[in-house]
């Protein structure tokens, strides 16, 4: 199989000459095209993983955020209520 093909391009000459170097750089490119291709999947794939424990800790400050601020409200609510009652009780006297 493989001496008929390399007779057919020696039988082709010139041309044949070309057809083999056009099918060789033809493949070489491919092969570094993938390279290439698997190289940039692998930084995506990186700076995927570094945006999401970007994402990950924006997330915990600000559920830190909400919570120091729901504990400040809630004492806030609380000392408004005492002060209100003890106002309702001066006033009902």
């Amino acid at each position: 199989m493989e001496s008929e093909a390399f007779n057919l391009l020696a039988d082709l000459g010139v041309a044949g000459a070309f057809i083999t170097y056009l099918a060789y750089t033809s493949k070489a490119q491919a092969k570094k095209l993938d390279e290439y291709v698997d190289r940039l999947l692998t930084i995506l794939s990186t700076i995927e993983k570094e945006r999401e424990i970007g994402f990950d800790k924006v997330r915990d400050r600000y559920d830190e955020v909400i919570a120091k601020y729901d504990v400040e409200r809630d004492k806030l609510l609380i000392d408004i209520s005492g002060k209100l009652d003890t106002i309702q009780s001066k006033v009902e006297e």
